[in-house]
């Protein structure tokens, strides 16, 4: 860079600009090589609150926030000095009243004859406004998601209660009414997509319950091989391209084929005429500078690809950015929630990878899923088979403990059906108040969060301080209920979630009788 390129603000005496810094309406200083400011304008020294002479001789990050003094040693100060120039650098500076000032910054270096580094000149403008206006236009946008996806449950959500609520209500008119076995089908048939529906919301939200165990993505592919060529047309050639030597992860397998389904079922609309799907699986390595060029939120490593590339018509860029929003489709009516893409994005957050998108209209679309290593082995662990359970006795004692009188009913005709014998109450106090008259049941069932002083994980360690051999089951709503309430539960506790299923319920409580 040459020497004199600038020379327009050094001081001196002889030189006709050398008082820009004191006349100039520009925010702007200069450092040397150790990031002590040399020289301020009267302007920025204003701005600030401070007289020149306050921060003169003193470093350049002594008047940045915290996190942006963090940021300016650790990526941008290192950058400066390597290359010569910034531009357009965030910083919040603090004012000497103490408020934050927004602004941004470039800076470009001079260097003497011998390419070192002498001084610098760097120029800020106030970005307060445009952040306000950021900070609006994002603020607008998470409403106005929050509202498409608000509308998108209620109208789902509507159709399954109008079939629920008008089966039920055949069935009081009469009971003996011949079509009642299709009644309770399509009544049954809304309530577990009722559940689906709750589990896609919780994905996208990154809440739902996984159930993670090592897995190889190749044995994944080639167990659900059958069943995938099975939905495609014979139009769509598919193949699976397996990576040698392949790390394992830890994965729900169960989401994972959802997830898979979700973004195969896509490839197939995108194909109408026929065309070519591929299924791949790779070992990567994904770096620090990958993240940060590309703003990822994951941690540098080892990593397993699994990418689903089609040759349909792609995707115009105008929504390419919008695919992952829920209720977001442009699909016909009743041809698509919206859900299935937020679902998949949601699910390899959770499992602490990330996903990308490469799309061109008219040659196809590729959906790349990036899942964490765990080992360099390339087989799959198998999960311990569980031993035989007993048959129950009917002199087992269960107390259940559920707010919600209906839920509270069903859960007690369910167990009693099975040959247990039931108690109940409505809160954890109502329950800690029955076990203290020297009721000793055999297991305990019981909502997390409760009205009241005790709640199920509290409750569960008082009734265990009364009957030390007593069995635990908790039910929770939602999955951030166990992990804020994780500090009562036991390794031997087990969690169910709602809405639960009786075949899933009676499953757990039997083994814990055989405990």
């Amino acid at each position: 860079m040459p020497n004199n390129i600038l020379r327009f603000w050094r001081e001196g005496a002889d030189d006709p600009v050398g008082t820009l810094f004191e006349i100039a309406p520009i925010m702007m200083h200069s450092i040397d090589s150790k990031g002590i400011l040399l020289n301020v304008s009267e302007f920025w020294s204003e701005k600030l609150g401070y007289e020149r002479e306050e921060m003169i001789g003193r470093h350049s990050t002594d008047f940045l926030t915290a996190e942006s003094k963090e940021r300016a040693n650790a990526v941008v100060l290192p950058q400066f000095f390597k290359t010569g120039r910034v531009f357009n650098v965030d910083y919040d500076f603090v004012r000497k009243s103490g408020e934050v000032l927004p602004v941004l910054m470039s800076a470009i270096a001079e260097y003497t004859k011998d390419g070192e580094f002498l001084r610098s000149l760097a120029v800020m403008f106030d970005n307060t406004e445009n952040k306000r206006l950021t900070t609006e236009m994002h603020h607008n946008m998470r409403m106005e998601a929050l509202g498409q996806l608000v509308a998108g449950v209620a109208h789902d959500f509507n159709n399954l209660l109008t079939v629920i609520k008008g089966n039920t209500e055949f069935l009081r008119q009469d009971p003996d009414d011949p079509n009642r076995a299709e009644y309770l089908r399509d009544t049954h048939r809304s309530a577990e997509r009722g559940a689906a529906l709750t589990q896609m919301l919780l994905s996208y939200g990154q809440k739902s319950r996984l159930q993670p165990k090592r897995t190889n993505l190749n044995d994944t592919l080639r167990e659900m091989d059958h069943m995938l060529r099975r939905v495609l047309p014979s139009k769509i050639e598919m193949s699976i391209v397996e990576g040698t030597d392949l790390w394992g992860v830890d994965l729900d397998e169960r989401q994972l084929e959802t997830a898979l389904m979700n973004i195969i079922n896509n490839a197939h609309d995108a194909m109408p005429m026929g065309g070519k799907l591929t299924i791949e699986t790779c070992n990567v390595r994904i770096s620090e500078e990958y993240i940060t060029s590309r703003e990822e939120h994951i941690l540098p490593g080892r990593y397993v690809m699994l990418a689903i590339s089609d040759t349909g018509d792609g995707i115009e860029e105008s929504i390419r950015s919008r695919i992952f929003e829920p209720y977001f489709t442009t699909k016909e009516f009743g041809k698509g929630a919206g859900l299935g893409l937020s679902m998949v994005f949601g699910y390899v957050k959770q499992s602490g990878g990330t996903i990308r998108v490469y799309s061109e209209q008219g040659f196809g679309t590729s959906f790349k899923l990036y899942f964490p290593a765990t080992s360099l082995s390339s087989k799959s662990a198998k999960m311990p088979e569980i031993a035989p359970v007993k048959v129950p006795d009917p002199q087992s004692e269960v107390l259940i403990v559920e707010d919600e009188p209906d839920v509270r009913r069903v859960l007690v005709r369910q167990i009693e059906a099975a040959g247990y014998s039931v108690s109940q109450a409505a809160s954890g106090d109502e329950a800690y108040t029955l076990l203290t008259t020297g009721y000793c049941p055999r297991l305990l069932v019981t909502d997390i969060v409760m009205p009241g002083a005790l709640q199920g994980t509290e409750l569960a360690e008082r009734a265990r301080d009364l009957i030390p051999n007593l069995q635990v089951i908790l039910v929770s709503g939602r999955p951030q209920e166990a992990a804020i309430h994780a500090s009562g539960m036991r390794k031997t506790d087990v969690l169910i979630l709602k809405p639960i299923d009786a075949p899933t319920l009676l499953a757990e409580i039997t083994k814990a009788m055989a405990v």
